[in-house]
């Protein structure tokens, strides 16, 4: 086993996690929503810096960092505290070989000496403004504002990472994230990537995000009303919500 240790902060149902693995195969047993599955999607992002089968910088959104931080934030700010926004971190600790040399460092939350990966959902510092401006207002504030932060991925040296320089390959097979509108999604981020600046993205997500709120509200409102039923049309709109 090439990694002898994982470290999760604020990642999914993950608040903190600390995992040491033995030599050979390891089993992660647990009772249900325990996070085994978080566990293991965390240890494929940080090798692999995707989810879903997508680049993770295409997938992010406030569903990633732990509900409870998320909540905690959301309130303090409301609160009237401005504390800073939360973010997931996720250490792999690795075994020194001759291809993890490179990976050495001490640029880690325990400061150990030894190879190493760190992928970190954080704030982008380039939107530090765009970013002060939008928690202004407290009262808009229900989750985060997922379209001002970034993927940071380094070894435990400080060195940006890319697909090609980590030496550990990894297979997560998890059928439940198959899903029908996989194309039709792909297909809309591409276009996002493509065609949009990202002044133009995060206008795009910052509207979409109220007109969201209002569609769930009417939705909730709607199934409470005796002897309704969705159309097709309802249908076809609550799956592009």
């Amino acid at each position: 086993m090439s990694i002898t240790r994982v470290v999760v902060k604020n990642y999914r149902a993950l608040r903190h996690a600390d995992v040491t693995f033995g030599d050979e195969v390891n089993v992660i047993v647990g009772d249900n929503e325990a996070g085994k599955s978080t566990l293991l999607e965390a240890i494929n992002l940080a090798l692999r810096r995707q989810l879903n089968r997508r680049a993770a910088d295409y997938e992010l959104h406030p569903f990633l960092i732990n509900a409870d931080a998320v909540t905690e934030f959301v309130a303090s700010h409301k609160g009237g505290v401005k504390v800073p926004p939360p973010e997931a971190v996720i250490e792999l600790y690795l075994r020194e070989t001759a291809k993890t040399v490179d990976l050495i460092g001490s640029i880690n939350s325990e400061r150990i000496t030894c190879p190493g990966i760190t992928l970190a959902i954080k704030l982008d510092e380039n939107c530090l403004d765009q970013y002060r401006s939008y928690i202004s207002d407290p009262s808009v504030l229900n989750s985060l504002p997922m379209e001002f932060y970034e993927i940071v991925w380094t070894s435990f040296a400080g060195t940006p990472l890319s697909p090609s320089s980590i030496p550990i390959k990894s297979a997560l097979i998890d059928p439940s994230n198959i899903s029908n509108s996989y194309a039709a999604n792909k297909y809309v981020l591409e276009i996002v990537r493509d065609y949009l600046t990202k002044e133009q993205s995060v206008d795009l997500a910052l509207a979409y995000r109220p007109c969201a709120t209002r569609f769930r509200a009417m939705r909730g409102s709607l199934r409470s009303t005796p002897n309704w039923r969705p159309s097709r049309e309802w249908s076809l709109a609550k799956s592009f919500l």
